[in-house]
């Protein structure tokens, strides 16, 4: 009956664990992949917030953002401000981003010498930068007065 019962249940069943010591390298390899994974997106919130610094230090730089809050303060309208910042970051941003395409556009077409090609850039990037904010500006006037009327009346004050 003793040798059924042994049969039955094997005596590998009641043997007692045995502590695996050795080195695992796949869980050392994911430990390493981690770490990685956690130090990556560290970097990125580090570049994220050294870009957002620098573009607000850049804005603060350009008077972009004393401007447009001077107008807010003055008109007594958070409206205008933001309108005033729409269209002086689109005129300036477009009139930098006009004057180093058209010197870049120099460098393979040879419009002429480098300091027309950018004072003609710069100008051309400011007009239509202008144009461009201020329909920029425009349109979220628009589609925020769009949504405000989408909401139920308990939401509005």
């Amino acid at each position: 009956m003793l040798n059924f019962l042994t049969f039955l249940f094997p005596t590998t069943f009641l043997q007692a664990n045995i502590e695996d010591e050795e080195f695992n390298l796949f869980l050392f390899t994911l430990l390493i992949l981690g770490i990685i994974f956690v130090l990556l997106c560290l970097l990125v919130a580090i570049v994220a917030v050294i870009l957002a610094a620098a573009i607000l230090f850049g804005l603060i730089a350009m008077g972009a953002l004393s401007a447009s809050l001077l107008v807010g303060l003055n008109r007594k309208s958070f409206t205008s401000g933001f309108k005033t910042f729409v269209i002086v970051f689109s005129t300036l941003a477009s009139g930098a981003i006009g004057a180093i395409s058209f010197w870049i556009l120099n460098k393979f077409v040879m419009l002429g010498n480098e300091t027309t090609a950018i004072a003609s850039g710069s100008i051309i990037g400011l007009l239509t930068g202008l144009l461009a904010g201020t329909l920029i500006s425009f349109v979220i006037q628009k589609f925020t007065t769009y949504l405000k009327s989408k909401l139920p009346e308990k939401y509005k004050h």
